[in-house]
């Protein structure tokens, strides 16, 4: 007889449920991960690495936002064309 745990994928156990995901996980010991109509059947390594890498593009996201917003600042200070319109 066929192991069942291993290849039953129908089962699962609910993990965590936010606003945007859904996390199971599936009775052959996967994860579920659930956006929208979209699920994808992952191993826990590959999750943890998947959260490192979002981790870093929303670091460096972050950061860019960040370098931007001065430069807006410093080239768009007092003395800055923009600044002057409307002054006779």
């Amino acid at each position: 007889m066929a192991n069942h745990a291993k290849t039953d994928h129908e089962r699962t156990t609910r993990l965590a449920e936010g606003e945007f995901a859904i996390v199971d996980m599936c009775n052959c010991g996967s994860l579920q991960l659930h956006l929208g109509d979209l699920t994808l059947r992952l191993s826990p390594d590959v999750v943890r690495g998947l959260m490192r890498t979002l981790g870093a593009a929303l670091a460096q996201r972050e950061a860019l936002l960040n370098e931007r917003a001065a430069a807006d600042f410093i080239g768009g200070g007092w003395s800055s064309p923009e600044s002057q319109r409307g002054k006779a």
